[in-house]
């Protein structure tokens, strides 16, 4: 992912989170709001309970990973995607299905 791709900032993380319809599936929680931007910006958080500095990082990549090769960022959104401790970085393709399955959510009004 590019860097105009990702939410970076602490302060644009708190307002999407604070402000911003939510989706929440067995490992994720989805934060999400219409974009001014002309493409998605997508950031990504993982827990100390998730594991060490080496797991979080390679959950972060797994992640980046799996919106590079299923997500289109010409959708206007931001997005925050907390990954919960139940995650399992050696289910991947589980794991990838499940995030890009919430994903094509967005946007769409949830009973």
């Amino acid at each position: 992912m590019k860097r105009k791709n990702r939410v970076l900032k602490h302060q644009e993380f708190n307002e999407i989170i604070s402000l911003a319809p939510v989706l929440k599936t067995a490992h994720y929680v989805v934060h999400w709001r219409p974009s001014k931007a002309q493409e998605s910006r997508i950031g990504i958080s993982v827990s100390k309970r998730n594991g060490g500095a080496v797991t979080r990082n390679r959950i972060k990549r797994q992640i980046r990973a799996m919106i590079a090769d299923g997500y289109d960022l010409s959708k206007r959104f931001d997005i925050i995607i907390i990954v919960r401790a139940s995650y399992d970085p050696s289910r991947y393709g589980a794991e990838a299905t499940e995030l890009l399955d919430c994903l094509s959510k967005l946007g769409v009004p949830q009973h």
